[in-house]
């Protein structure tokens, strides 16, 4: 082949990738979040000042790192009810020791806020993958456990930014590269899960498991071991996320996140993420966080009722539901014409 063979075909090979991202669901979620942006900025022209933005963008990283999680558990045709509990209670147990100890590391915060997070994740796994209790029940079981026990340990305390030493703040406000650590933390996680996804035999196996349980059973896959990994995945994220909420807010107690359930799933499955499991990716509940968050600035800027975010949120699973209630239908019908299994 010669040179200018070998140009022509990478050229062709460049816009065939191209046309491909293009016809994507992330590509087309973009376009959704550019012309909710758009129409927002369009009435309220604050929207687009660069301190409404960075703190829509900082909101907008604790949304998404716990739906990362959760987009995965889905995509495993599972759930997780209890993550907004798992964050509270390691937000406030980290908070509580730095407010004890203002001159101990945070890098030890860190590690207990992570280490509560995988301990309570591991509870969902036991609880799933080795007692077999569906995991809508189990999860919403440990949702009202886990509320509950951080809030008797909490004594009905709140945590301020007052007894929390500036450094712990600081996590959230300080820049690097002109964005957050926050944000560069979210990437890098992102990054990182849709790779581990997409290209390794574990990836593949949850998207298995998730098209066909039993199919992936009988090819000889750890369908509740990998049950168990994104469990404790999953809460090994809302453990990360419950101390950067402490340093982002600088107030913790024992309430907070109480809708993060709802906002996690509606991000997962607005951004392409198949209620029905084996389908989807945490690109897309990326962008499906970006979306809630930019709706819910929308929503505050605008001055309307704040009813109005629960509302799309439900409007949007419902009207996502549907579609590839559908599309499975249409699926179906099609393999049954054809006569195959």
């Amino acid at each position: 082949m010669t040179e200018q063979a070998r140009q022509a075909s990478a050229g062709q090979s460049r816009r065939s990738l191209s046309r491909l991202w293009l016809a994507s669901r992330e590509a087309k979620l973009l376009l959704a979040l550019l012309l909710i942006c758009s129409a927002i900025s369009v009435r309220e022209p604050r929207f687009l000042d660069l301190d409404n933005l960075e703190q829509v963008a900082l909101s907008g990283t604790l949304v998404c790192m716990v739906a990362l999680g959760q987009a995965l558990l889905i995509v495993g045709r599972q759930i997780d009810l209890s993550v907004g509990a798992m964050v509270a209670a390691s937000a406030f147990v980290s908070a509580d020791w730095l407010a004890a100890h203002p001159d101990g590391s945070l890098i030890f915060v860190f590690l207990i806020g992570i280490s509560i997070g995988l301990l309570l994740g591991a509870g969902n796994a036991v609880l799933v993958a080795g007692l077999r209790i569906p995991a809508i029940v189990a999860t919403l079981g440990t949702l009202a456990i886990y509320r509950g026990g951080i809030i008797v340990y909490a004594g009905g305390r709140q945590i301020s930014a007052t007894v929390l030493p500036d450094s712990y703040g600081n996590i959230a406000q300080m820049h690097i590269g002109g964005q957050s650590p926050l944000v560069w933390t979210t990437l890098a996680l992102v990054v990182i899960l849709g790779w581990l996804a997409r290209f390794t035999r574990t990836g593949r196996n949850v998207y298995a498991i998730g098209s066909n349980t039993e199919g992936a059973e009988f090819a000889g896959i750890g369908v509740r071991r990998h049950i168990a990994y994104l469990f404790v995945l999953s809460g090994g994220l809302c453990g990360l996320t419950g101390v950067l909420w402490g340093a982002r807010f600088g107030t913790v107690d024992a309430i907070i996140a109480p809708d993060l359930q709802l906002q996690t799933i509606s991000a997962a499955v607005v951004g392409g993420v198949s209620i029905f499991g084996g389908s989807g990716s945490v690109y897309g509940a990326a962008i499906g966080a970006a979306i809630f968050v930019v709706l819910q600035n929308g929503v505050q800027l605008l001055g309307l009722d704040q009813f109005w975010i629960p509302a799309l949120l439900g409007a949007a699973i419902l009207a996502t539901v549907i579609f590839y209630s559908q599309l499975t239908r249409r699926s179906e019908t099609s393999r049954s014409r054809k006569g195959t299994p």
